[in-house]
């Protein structure tokens, strides 16, 4: 049996997992969320872990080691903004090659300290071996405010499913570099693909006015499919996506149609946007200012649990596949 029999990448985690006891009442959230939450009383403490593997998280024909280190903390800050809280520490762990040049390391921590400065994070330790591949895990601490986290399990019936941005950009720019190979002619051509992909950011800018508001919340790293899909099997919970509402920048829509694939496809099943999903009570969405309003799209709704996971497509409905697996 292979690992995409036992249902691919979060069909494995539940086949491991599954038989683990939970010893410390002070967690309230383990496995299944963007972090595990523990309580501590008069806050929560927010834990996250991010890996990334050369040649597949990224290639250093294309990303500079800044880039690589930037993108390695903004992965895991997107992480504990996902449950509405705030970056405080991280863990650097690195597996090295044995030819691999010191400054490309050096590169890669100039971009982690940029992050940390950006965020006020301190970095507080990490591991080092070697392997045959550069691989950078990132382990992230965090606070969220006391009975103030969103949650995957969150979610409740007739909530709006919203979407900061847009979706699909940062697929595009890896389509477009694994097509031509030019990272410069990416970056004149399609300026807003090459920051989506080699320099993304986390969306602390909207935290402010979508934690208070929002049930449940997920950051987009495998595509508005999976997170969907993600958040309905938490909240034990159906959902209906417009495919006609989902947000595309237009260098997103322009690359698609100059590489012959589909700009919404990326959008649900490409990844590594690092958007917010959340849902949210109409009474709440409309407490959002006209301002914030312009910022997010409403692509969907919450249904109740038998109601199944759709995406609403020419006027029919058709079941929500799709999003990024390691496995598949």
């Amino acid at each position: 049996m292979n690992i995409k029999d036992l249902g691919g990448e979060f069909g494995l985690i539940e086949n491991l997992t599954q038989d683990f006891s939970q010893f410390d009442q002070k967690i309230k959230k383990g496995i299944g969320d963007d972090c595990a939450v523990i309580d501590l009383g008069e806050r929560y403490q927010l834990i996250s872990s991010d890996t990334l593997v050369s040649n597949d998280h990224f290639n250093l024909n294309w990303s500079t080691p800044e880039q690589v280190g930037m993108k390695a903390v903004e992965v895991n800050v997107s992480d504990i903004i996902a449950c509405g809280g705030t970056p405080k520490s991280i863990l650097v762990s690195l597996v090295l090659t044995r030819d691999l040049d010191a400054e490309i390391i050096q590169g890669i921590y100039r971009g982690i300290k940029k992050k940390c400065d950006k965020y006020e994070i301190d970095l507080i330790g990490g591991d080092t071996t070697h392997g045959k591949e550069l691989v950078i895990n990132v382990t992230i601490l965090g606070v969220g405010a006391y009975g103030n986290t969103s949650l995957r399990s969150d979610a409740k019936v007739g909530d709006l499913i919203c979407v900061t941005g847009d979706l699909g950009g940062s697929t595009a720019g890896l389509e477009y570099l694994r097509k031509f190979k030019d990272v410069e002619k990416l970056k004149v051509k399609f300026p807003y693909l090459y920051k989506r992909h080699l320099e993304p950011v986390a969306r602390r800018g909207v935290l402010q006015c979508v934690s208070t508001a929002a049930n449940a919340m997920i950051d987009v790293s495998d595509g508005l499919a999976s997170e969907v899909r993600h958040i309905c099997k938490e909240s034990e919970c159906g959902a209906e996506v417009d495919f006609s509402k989902i947000p595309l920048h237009m260098e997103t829509k322009l690359c698609a149609q100059k590489l012959g694939q589909s700009a919404e496809d990326w959008a649900l099943s490409g990844g590594e946007d690092f958007e917010l999903v959340f849902t949210v009570s109409l009474e709440n969405y409309e407490k959002f200012d006209t301002g914030f309003k312009e910022k997010i799209t409403v692509v969907g709704k919450i249904l109740g649990g038998n109601g199944g996971v759709w995406l609403l497509k020419n006027g029919m409905r058709e079941e929500l596949k799709g999003g990024y697996d390691h496995f598949s």
